[in-house]
């Protein structure tokens, strides 16, 4: 005898799923209503809270940037997380929770870190831009909290320390940037002034060797050369006026000799009458200046120093022989005195014209040996004057050749210095810059924070929502009161209905489902009856 087979059931399907509702329905009902119940009564035990919003424009610089330009140029975004950085600090949100006696629950079961960390959480800061990009536009702060009058009053109060801050902020950055700017000014004049100062040390230890000098040694050295030339010109002619003198002496002194040589003092005779003295046909003086002159027109002209000297000479020794001619000269008490005691002999000898005429060659002679050393020392003083313009020629034509040098070295002192004045003149102009941008940002005309929609209070609680909240609360209870009957009903493990038979299993008809009533008691016989219940048309099987 073979053992029946068994099947595996078929898949839970919608029909089955169905059918556990419709005969769970009272649990599933009760259940729905007790869990939406507590699901409604926790909503409405839900604490509210209020949100207020502050909206803050950002205005723009009221000065045209044209004319005054602002040393703060970080962009909105960066500003703003500086600032609340500042303003979201443990220490600022310390002060806001004393001053406006937040978060009172809290404090029993939570430390100071929680509190301003939830307190952090509660404030958001949303930015919006403005209609053009040049244009720094707005931003919202948002505060939530539990009390309406408090969350406007704290969103208040955090924008206006939005507004001090920034206010602060910029003009601590625009003195700082100030300050740095005065300091490099500083270092750039000090270092102006070492270049001036060596540009100045260098112009004064090569004074005379400067680029900027070359047409001035170049006229010096002009000038210098026709000095040399009429230093050489005025050599010789203090040349040309030594021999000339030492020409006059030679005559003078052959003069002189040829007087002595010739027996002058033996021709002349004595008049012991008239105590004058004659020529007794003695050679005059000026025929030997006229020969002399007419030697040296031989060699030279007219113009000569020499010859105009000798012409002088000739025209003063007719003028004094002509008055000799006219006039006799007295014999004066001196030369007898000194001829008295001489013997007859040198009296014979030693006329008194005779002694006239050497003493006047004599004196003549002794002024050619002055003018001879006049002379000499004037050639002296020109050849002196000639060597010190050679030195300077010199010293000029190698200054001239040292241009080159000084130039590349001028031009090195040059570009640091030009470098050195041109930082400066940009930083003395950036500093004027950012003294006006400070003085601007001080007067509030820069780029600013204003209120433009302050916090009003709410007049309802931003959250929760509970309508939606009982909605979905009501949804989630009626999902697990169906999930709880659908369990309660697998549990059975029966089949529910034809549906779920394997398909190898052929139904013939359908079972009715007796149900048999509790027994009826006769009250003849006294024995139980039994009532026929109503008929079912399922198959009540076990699975498996």
């Amino acid at each position: 005898m073979n053992s029946p087979k068994t099947t595996a059931p078929t898949p839970l399907t919608s029909l089955s799923v169905g059918r556990m509702i419709w005969k769970q329905w009272p649990v599933i009902g009760l259940a729905w209503v007790l869990i939406a119940a507590a699901a409604l009564t926790v909503v409405y035990r839900l604490e509210n809270v209020y949100r207020a919003e502050t909206l803050v424009l950002v205005e723009s610089q009221k000065i045209p940037e044209s004319l005054v330009a602002s040393t703060v140029n970080a962009e909105l975004q960066d500003r703003l997380a500086t600032i609340s950085q500042e303003i979201l600090s443990s220490t600022q949100l310390r002060k806001i929770i004393e001053k406006f006696s937040l978060y009172q629950d809290l404090q029993q079961r939570n430390t100071q870190e929680e509190i301003i960390g939830r307190m952090r959480s509660d404030i958001k800061i949303k930015l919006e831009r403005g209609w053009s990009r040049n244009q720094p536009g707005a931003f919202r702060i948002t505060y939530t909290g539990v009390n309406p009058e408090t969350t406007a009053a704290v969103a208040n109060n955090i924008s206006t320390l939005f507004i001090e801050e920034n206010l602060r902020s910029r003009e601590v950055q625009a003195v700082g940037t100030l300050e740095f700017i005065e300091n490099q000014l500083q270092q750039a004049k000090k270092s102006l002034e070492e270049q001036e100062a060596k540009v100045a040390e260098y112009k004064q230890e090569h004074n005379g060797q400067l680029p900027e000098q070359e047409q001035s040694l170049a006229a010096r050295l002009e000038r210098l050369r026709t000095q040399l030339q009429g230093s050489q010109d005025a050599i010789l002619r203090a040349h040309q006026n030594k021999q000339m003198f030492e020409s006059a002496m030679e005559a003078a002194e052959a003069s002189k000799l040829s007087m002595a040589s010739a027996g002058m003092a033996a021709s002349l005779a004595l008049n012991p009458v008239t105590g004058a003295v004659t020529s007794g046909g003695q050679p005059r003086r000026s025929d030997g200046l006229k020969k002399e002159l007419e030697s040296l027109r031989v060699r030279y002209t007219d113009q000569y120093p020499a010859v105009q000297l000798i012409k002088a000479l000739l025209i003063q020794a007719q003028k004094e022989e002509r008055s000799e001619a006219e006039e006799q000269v007295p014999i004066t008490e001196a030369w007898k005195r000194n001829n008295s005691a001489k013997p007859a002999s040198a009296v014979a000898r030693v006329s008194p014209e005779m002694a006239q005429l050497f003493a006047r060659e004599q004196e003549r002679i002794t002024g050619l040996k002055t003018q001879l050393a006049l002379a000499a020392k004037d050639l002296e003083a020109r050849e002196a004057e000639h060597k010190q313009i050679l030195a300077d020629i010199y010293d000029s034509q190698g200054r001239i050749e040292r241009l080159p040098i000084r130039q590349q070295e001028m031009a090195g002192l040059l570009r640091d210095y030009e470098f050195s004045k041109e930082n400066y003149k940009n930083l003395m102009n950036k500093n004027f810059s950012a003294d006006i941008a400070a003085d601007m940002e001080k007067r509030q005309k820069a780029e600013r924070f204003t209120i433009l929609d302050t916090a009003r209070v709410p007049e309802k609680p931003a959250k929760p929502n509970r309508p939606i909240l009982n909605a979905v609360s009501a949804a989630l209870a009626l999902g697990l009161a169906l999930l709880l009957g659908c369990a309660r009903e697998w549990k059975k493990n029966v089949i529910l209905g034809e549906w779920e038979l394997p398909g190898n299993i052929v139904v013939l008809g359908r079972i009715p489902d007796i149900k048999v009533m509790p027994p009826v008691r006769p009250a003849v016989t006294g024995r139980p009856a039994w009532k026929l219940g109503h008929l079912t048309s399922h198959i009540a099987l076990r699975r498996g």
